[in-house]
């Protein structure tokens, strides 16, 4: 007479474990949430790398723009997803290594894992047209000549275009007021009709291309291909130091997610980092294709935990 097997509920479950830990990743699509507008900086690296990464993962990375709270609303969605590999986040500096130590989060950033750096942006300094400067040192003539009346846009308090403002306008000796937006692309219509005077996030290259605002700096001692005109931050001697380099976007997952999926991912990011379309698309919009693995891009957070705080109360930023 045959003998049957009868499994016990605990070696079920432990079969169902192991299949399942099995599984080729991915099985099904995956989530790449944009704690921010659409057609703001984070938003446009996502795209440029879901769509290579979907068909080197054989399975569609769908970017999905979850703005509020400066970050807070995505980076709390992610944090508190399963970590199977599936949800993950484009983080700027902000969300992981600014915010949290200046002021309250929704989300625990310890809940939060490094996958890899994706890319560096290129400060690009632009001003309204409506002040009739041409140039940086006219601009700042102007801003000198009526202190505290000019205002800065950022994507909001405590992020990485906030405190580029204070560090920049601190640099050039001119005093400014900080005007905060949901989304950095909530600020267009303000800076064009030139109730705000200045903006530097990237995507606003496009607007300095097309006329609608101007671009006097851009940042290092390379002049970029699509601003040749634009004088270098070291052709107008505005040091910002080492500041600038700790400006990055990456990918993050919710902590617990299996290490082998986080180097898949750190892995396939690098080939595509690497791509000579993928550095051109990036540059289109005034980033460097800069790949750090997850351990390398963990260091990277960790340090920058440690600057940013510092700087925050060098300072006295008041975020709340």
């Amino acid at each position: 007479m045959k003998r049957r097997m009868v499994l016990s509920a605990p070696a079920l479950a432990f079969t169902g474990r192991a299949a399942f830990a099995q599984s080729p990743y991915p099985t099904k699509p995956i989530r790449l949430i944009v704690p921010y507008g659409p057609g703001g900086s984070a938003d446009q690296v996502a795209r440029i790398y879901a769509e290579k990464l979907s068909g080197l993962l054989g399975q569609q990375v769908i970017v999905e723009d979850k703005p509020g709270a400066s970050g807070g609303v995505g980076a709390q969605m992610v944090a508190t997803s399963l970590p199977d590999g599936y949800t993950l986040l484009l983080s700027p500096t902000a969300i992981m290594a600014i915010t949290p130590a200046a002021r309250k989060v929704p989300y625990n950033p310890d809940d939060l894992v490094a996958v890899a750096r994706l890319s560096t942006p290129i400060l690009v300094v632009t001003i309204t047209n409506a002040l009739g400067a041409k140039s940086w040192a006219e601009f700042v003539a102007l801003a000198k000549q009526n202190p505290g009346k000019y205002w800065f846009g950022s994507s909001g308090l405590g992020t990485i275009t906030h405190l580029t403002g204070e560090v920049l306008t601190r640099a050039a000796g001119i005093k400014m007021q900080h005007s905060p937006y949901k989304t950095i692309v909530d600020a267009t219509g303000d800076i064009f009709d030139g109730r705000i005077q200045m903006v530097f996030d990237p995507s606003f290259v496009t607007y300095a291309k097309a006329g609608k605002v101007r671009a006097v700096v851009v940042e290092g001692h390379a002049r970029l291909a699509d601003l040749p005109d634009v004088p270098t931050s070291a052709e107008v001697g505005l040091d910002l130091k080492d500041f600038r380099t700790r400006s990055w976007f990456g990918l993050f997952a919710p902590k617990g997610t299996p290490p082998e999926i986080i180097k898949r991912l750190s892995d396939e990011t690098a080939k595509i980092a690497a791509l000579p379309d993928i550095k051109e698309k990036l540059l289109l919009v005034a980033q460097t294709a800069h790949h750090q693995s997850n351990t390398e891009f963990a260091r990277q957070v960790a340090d920058d935990k440690i600057y940013f705080a510092a700087l925050i109360k060098e300072l006295d930023l008041k975020l709340e």
